[in-house]
């Protein structure tokens, strides 16, 4: 791979007035090495009739070659020897079918430096202030290879730490995961009276849940302030019948929290897939300049307009050790072309699992646990 044309893309604004051709270039390179290293990558470019050197504007992007998710669920891809892996990360916990990517080196720098660049741009990150954190998620210490561990850490990276509470953990005599639900609403108030702002990261169908047993309770609602924020992810997969419209969950936290509407945020990402499209202030996922979003129709798979629902094709040039750079995810959605919140660039709106049988991911184990 070209560092140079990656490199200048992942060292740039996440969301700039103008995108000029970085993405392009560094896709370009991106996809040449990719069939260097994958004899899978370097068959389907042959089957398509695809070169990486077709690659030249934002319009051909949509001419290159995916592979569906599912691949990665059920076939492993390794790469081209040499090859030092630097992190493996899996896409579920304790069962279901899971996609296993691995990361050398430059790909884990380059998918770490742009979540920073994405949250900082979305004003969420604050090196010079110290927070709790209570994180409704898998323990990275029990859970050292997952996902939505990993990025549950990565986002506690965002401030200077104080406190660091993962309400999934494994007992101390060893056995499954559980949501410990007792513990988790201990750390709450102990991390409350300590004044300091809290951050609460998980899956959403976590933070309800622990919040109205805490109203359950009878015990006041908290005021955390403007210093404090509630960032979810992972959807509400087995758990669906107790979701809740997106407008009514920001509603419900900042009440009960004690902080504002604009600080509830969620975000979407796949395991295959390590680019974090994130909601600003008034709600919206944006698609940062590292990574290019196609919707396409189920049946023809063609690209369809803005504001027309089908599957995502999401496509990403910071991996150099996995080939899910072009991957068609399982999941409805639709894009806009831009937000009133003033950030530059299209916007994301998911729609919800494609099929009728979705493998299991993260999330759909985690929310099972609610159940134990």
């Amino acid at each position: 791979m070209s560092d140079d044309a990656v490199e200048a893309l992942f060292e740039s604004d996440p969301f700039p007035r103008r995108r000029g051709g970085r993405f392009v270039a560094a896709l370009r390179a991106c996809a040449s090495r990719q069939a260097r290293r994958f004899p899978a990558i370097r068959a389907l470019y042959g089957r398509e009739g695809f070169r990486p050197d077709a690659l030249r504007s934002e319009s051909s992007v949509l001419d290159i070659p995916f592979l569906y998710v599912s691949v990665f669920k059920e076939r492993d891809l390794p790469p081209a020897r040499p090859f030092r892996p630097a992190l493996t990360l899996t896409s579920s916990g304790t069962g279901g079918q899971k996609s296993r990517i691995v990361l050398d080196a430059g790909s884990l720098r380059r998918v770490k430096a742009s979540a920073e660049r994405v949250y900082a741009a979305l004003g969420m990150v604050d090196k010079g202030t110290a927070a709790n954190y209570l994180c409704m998620t898998y323990d990275p210490r029990q859970a050292r290879d997952l996902g939505t561990a990993f990025t549950d850490e990565l986002l506690t990276s965002f401030t200077a730490r104080a406190r660091v509470h993962y309400a999934i953990r494994r007992p101390p005599g060893g056995g499954p995961f559980r949501f410990d639900l007792e513990a988790t609403l201990r750390a709450l108030r102990e991390m409350a009276a300590t004044g300091l702002p809290l951050r609460v990261l998980g899956f959403p169908a976590h933070v309800l849940f622990t919040l109205r047993a805490w109203r359950e309770r009878g015990w006041p609602d908290l005021r955390l302030g403007r210093g404090s924020w509630v960032m979810t992810g992972g959807g509400w997969k087995s758990h669906a019948g107790d979701a809740i419209p997106k407008p009514e969950f920001r509603r419900l936290v900042s009440s009960w929290l004690g902080i504002p509407a604009g600080n509830i945020r969620d975000l979407y990402g796949l395991v295959e897939h390590g680019i974090p499209y994130v909601e600003c202030r008034r709600g919206r996922m944006h698609v940062p300049d590292y990574a290019r979003v196609v919707v396409r129709d189920p049946v023809t798979l063609r690209p369809l307009p803005y504001g027309r629902k089908g599957l995502l094709h999401l496509i990403t040039p910071y991996l150099s050790s996995f080939p899910s750079f072009s991957v068609l995810a399982s999941d409805w959605g639709l894009k806009r072309p831009r937000c009133a919140c003033g950030l530059p660039g299209e916007t994301l709106e998911l729609l919800g699992r494609a099929g009728t049988s979705p493998a299991k991911g993260c999330a759909i184990t985690a929310a099972e646990l609610l159940k134990r």
